[in-house]
């Protein structure tokens, strides 16, 4: 593995950035272009499986019908970047999730860790695949149980 350049660094820490963003605002198609066009979301512990696109797309406009009225906070930390002899990076970081009433303060939804595989696209970083393991989480948990994996 060879050092990854500072520059893309910055580029990668702004892709989870925004997804993050992205993720929490319901704006299915802004989140599904932080992904490859074949790109994956995977939390197996949850049975989350969702795989290019179009998919990915759906899964944000169900997760969004699903929140009524809730809002919802994504936390990374730890970031972890390794460079792949192949160009491609390897990304590892902690979540916590929140969901919340407004002007009430929120409580942990989902707590776990992304593992993603990263690679630049017409100069553009992107996630190829996310894998997000829990360590708890309240999805599944009830109808209204949001999970903004």
């Amino acid at each position: 593995m060879g050092k990854l350049p500072v520059e893309d660094q910055l580029e990668i820490q702004d892709l989870y950035s925004r997804y993050n963003l992205l993720s929490d605002a319901a704006d299915s198609a802004g989140y599904a272009n932080c992904f490859t066009a074949d790109g994956t979301m995977l939390s197996p512990e949850v049975g989350i499986e969702v795989r290019g696109h179009d998919a990915l797309v759906a899964h944000k406009e169900r997760d969004k019908s699903n929140r009524a009225g809730r809002y919802r906070r994504h936390w990374n930390a730890n970031l972890c970047l390794d460079l792949l002899d192949d160009g491609r990076v390897c990304g590892r970081c902690y979540l916590l999730a929140y969901n919340g009433i407004p002007k009430d303060l929120p409580t942990i939804a989902d707590c776990g860790v992304y593992e993603d595989i990263l690679v630049k696209v017409d100069g553009a970083w992107k996630f190829e695949s996310r894998c997000l393991s829990m360590d708890g989480s309240t999805w599944n948990q009830g109808k209204d149980a949001v999970c903004g994996a």
